[in-house]
């Protein structure tokens, strides 16, 4: 045997065939998501939130903020006052409501206002700065009965003060100048200290319903 031919055959029975490719690894399978609702999985998709709602969440929002700018002008119109004529507590609070649209099943909860409350002390009944604040309670009553069709202010004080006779209990309804009530409800009730009005000033429920 010629010296090249075996020097071929050597190097061929030395080599093997390489081994086959492996196949491609399948897809991992994409999952198809579903809108939340009722017993949902892990994962689902979550609605879109209907156009009118959304605007809906934009004016409820303005009303929380302007109650309590309001709050604030009626603190501010008494700050200056000596410590016992000024507004001892006050607060804006808010309630969780759901809301739904005619564009879409999905519904969606938001916080409303719920309530203004002030506590105005006796002694600065005759003070301008006492006129100031009432003013400013007065404007949030407004402003919640025009945007909800209605309003309350509950007025309440200490048996002491009632027997006293330095507020009487009578109670009573005006309107807004656009037309809206107004109802003004008083009681006394022993849970409030002598010498101080407590003031909640609560609008109607928004509808639940936005079309």
């Amino acid at each position: 045997m010629k010296m090249s031919a075996l020097v071929s055959v050597l190097a061929l029975a030395g080599c093997v065939a390489p081994p086959p490719e492996p196949p491609p690894a399948p897809a991992p399978a994409v999952p198809v998501q579903v809108e939340c609702g009722v017993a949902s999985p892990p994962g689902c998709r979550e609605p879109a939130v209907p156009p009118a709602l959304v605007t809906w969440e934009q004016k409820i929002k303005g009303e929380i903020d302007q109650a309590e700018a309001l709050r604030v002008r009626a603190v501010e119109a008494m700050s200056a006052l000596p410590v016992k004529q000024r507004i001892s507590g006050s607060k804006t609070t808010t309630t969780e409501q759901v809301f739904s649209s005619s564009q879409s099943p999905a519904t969606r909860g938001m916080p409303v206002l719920d309530a203004v409350s002030l506590d105005l002390p006796w002694a600065a009944k005759s003070r301008q700065e006492h006129k100031d604040a009432m003013v400013a309670i007065k404007d949030i009553a407004t402003m919640m009965a025009d945007n909800r069709g209605g309003a309350t202010i509950f007025v309440t004080v200490s048996p002491r003060d009632l027997r006293a006779k330095k507020v009487n209990t009578n109670s009573g309804t005006a309107p807004t100048e656009a037309g809206n009530p107004v109802e003004v409800k008083k009681s006394a009730d022993k849970n409030v200290p002598p010498g101080i009005e407590h003031f909640v000033i609560q609008a109607k429920p928004w509808p639940s319903r936005i079309d």
